[in-house]
């Protein structure tokens, strides 16, 4: 199946837009202070989990037959159409580019995270490691049983020896366990608010983005109730990517879930 680029812009947005909108709801999480010293909390451990996992899925590849790259990823794609968007009026792309480049640069910065006590290689370490490579091993870890890490297993290893560190086989399994403890349930812990803030950053982006688009496109009928439809871009002619279309015009009728917020400087001073 094929699109053009005005129809994939729409499937991503639409599958990011989900994906967001799983992970920063009042289910899971509970927004609390006041700007600028906001933060949020899990509703329990298993909403940490569920938030850690479609987060892995936000920064893992979507299935190959809508994109043709497979090395990329959603926020990726994001990125791309933050640089090509087709629905850009009165440079109203500029609302989802901050967010998107400040997510993506904080993912990517390379972190210390000192005296970590790993009792199965009776060793205290400092480790350096990105903050995308820890966030994915733990939603791994999260989704999955330790009978189908084995991917996680020779990720961590090229971690290791990249800090000299030599695990060996036998090791790995017993270390996984111990590496969780610190970044899944300290360390992503401790992120959570800054990474809530950056996804509802981009999640306000889309809304704010596709606004003008939303004012264009809708069409109100003369009828009792009231009823509207939505005139398609003559790019859209994908029968899956005008229903993408639909549901994201549906969408911006209404603000996101959540107001934007602030989170206090204090949770994003470490690590």
């Amino acid at each position: 199946m094929k699109f053009n680029k005005a129809e994939t812009e729409v499937i991503f947005l639409r599958a990011i837009k989900e994906l967001i909108d799983n992970m920063v709801n009042y289910e899971v999480i509970i927004l609390i202070g006041d700007d600028p010293h906001s933060e949020i909390r899990f509703n329990s451990p298993t909403h940490q989990k569920y938030f850690n996992i479609i987060l892995l899925d936000f920064l893992s590849p979507p299935d190959k037959k809508f994109s043709s790259t497979q090395s990329t990823t959603y926020l990726n794609e994001l990125q791309k159409i933050c640089e090509f968007p087709n629905f850009d009026k009165s440079n109203s792309i500029k609302k989802l580019t901050t967010p998107t480049r400040k997510f993506k640069e904080w993912l990517e910065k390379e972190v210390v995270v000192n005296k970590i006590w790993l009792p199965s290689i009776d060793q205290e370490i400092d480790l350096s490691i990105k903050r995308i490579e820890f966030i994915k091993i733990c939603g791994n870890i999260s989704k999955h049983n330790f009978s189908r890490l084995s991917g996680v297993e020779a990720e961590l290893i090229k971690i290791f020896r990249r800090n000299e560190i030599i695990l060996k086989d036998k090791e790995t399994l017993l270390v996984l366990g111990e590496f969780y403890e610190w970044f899944h349930n300290d360390i992503f812990s401790y992120h959570s608010s800054a990474i809530a803030e950056f996804l509802n950053n981009i999640r306000w982006g889309i809304y704010e983005y596709l606004h003008h688009e939303y004012q264009q496109s809708i069409v109100y009928e003369n009828t009792d109730p009231l009823k509207y439809h939505y005139t398609y871009p003559k790019e859209i002619n994908n029968d899956f990517a005008k229903n993408c279309y639909w549901d994201l015009m549906n969408e911006v009728r209404g603000k996101p879930y959540m107001k934007k917020f602030q989170v206090t400087r204090y949770l994003k001073m470490r690590y």
